[in-house]
């Protein structure tokens, strides 16, 4: 998630250095701004460029800025307001899919502000579809729908959700069975129904990346990549593909994970990695000197995912592995 974070005070200014500071070396948290005042001229420019974008200013403010700019609940990022006194911190935009919800919580824990939440499902306890397809990084193929399945959780009734037989892990979920009548499936997508309103959620390709040191051991990667999956609350059975450079093609920790798991594994040529172009990636001057390339997990996985991909999980060492993870809707 890249956050913009927009102040008009002083106070708010102090606060969003603060938030900025806790926030740094979370894995999911790929980037933060901070823009002092000119708010209008901000939003306009950030609006499509961040997952997030945090307003510490007045709501009415916020709502006069945002309302041009405003697409659909899939498009829109995720929009939290704040006091510039930090006594309340408000999920305003995209609390379910783009997930203002979660990151609402997660400030308000920073700040000790008050987390204001008022999603519906959320309130009764229910994991509507969208945040669902959130969660478990899945594309919402016909959203006109979300809000007939939603309100059915609110009044206690239980669509039915077809699980892909590799979700199967899925059934392990709380929130999920609180929310679901679950059945087992043998089609590549979920599918909900309720009455006559169908959904389908398409899995997202979802992709590691690592790099690793020479002759690294299989119990290093293998714990790497389950401290990753574990940071982004997803067991390893939602992985894909598992990508690296082909310096590392014959690493035998690597391979010895990938066969263990059960996961394909793609080798990324030097020259892809060469010529790959991809602004804000973490680069690195040990393995520039050592292969000619800034870097290897996030590319490995960026290229790997395809087209549009994007980090969810941005580089980071795990005693001796470095771990990345990029997703990619499956056009």
């Amino acid at each position: 998630m890249k956050i913009a974070i927009i102040t008009i005070t002083k106070n708010s200014r102090d606060l969003a250095s603060k938030i900025l500071e806790n926030l740094t070396d979370d894995p999911t948290i790929i980037g933060i701004d901070i823009f002092h005042k000119n708010v209008k001229k901000t939003l306009k420019s950030v609006f499509r460029e961040y997952d997030c974008i945090i307003g510490i200013m007045a709501t009415g403010i916020m709502v006069r800025n945002i309302c041009g700019l405003l697409e659909s609940k899939l498009e829109d990022p995720a929009v939290l307001v704040m006091d510039d006194s930090g006594k309340h911190v408000i999920s305003l935009l995209s609390g379910h899919f783009g997930g203002a919800n979660e990151i609402t919580k997660r400030i308000a824990e920073i700040t000790g502000a008050d987390p204001v939440i008022t999603t519906a499902t959320d309130v009764h306890g229910k994991l509507g579809i969208d945040s669902l397809a959130k969660k478990y990084y899945l594309d919402i193929e016909n959203p006109d729908k979300i809000k007939e399945i939603n309100s059915a959780l609110v009044r206690d009734e239980f669509p039915e959700l077809f699980v892909p037989s590799r979700f199967e892990f899925i059934f392990d979920d709380p929130q999920v069975n609180s929310s679901y009548n679950l059945t087992k499936s043998n089609k590549n997508d979920f599918k909900v129904l309720f009455g006559d309103s169908e959904i389908i959620l398409r899995p997202k390709k979802f992709v590691i990346g690592i790099g690793a040191r020479k002759d690294i051991s299989k119990e290093n990667v293998q714990s790497a990549i389950t401290s990753a999956m574990n940071t982004l609350k997803l067991p390893v059975q939602r992985i894909d593909m598992i990508s690296t450079g082909e310096m590392k093609r014959n690493e035998k920790g690597i391979l010895e994970v990938v066969s263990k798991f059960d996961i394909s594994l793609k080798i990324i040529h030097l020259d892809k990695l060469k010529n790959f172009n991809y602004r804000g990636y973490s680069k690195s001057s040990f393995v520039k000197k050592k292969f000619g390339i800034y870097g290897v997990c996030e590319p490995a996985a960026l290229i790997a995912a395809g087209n549009d991909s994007e980090l969810v999980f941005k580089k980071t060492s795990f005693n001796g592995v470095t771990i990345a993870v990029a997703v990619a809707s499956n056009d």
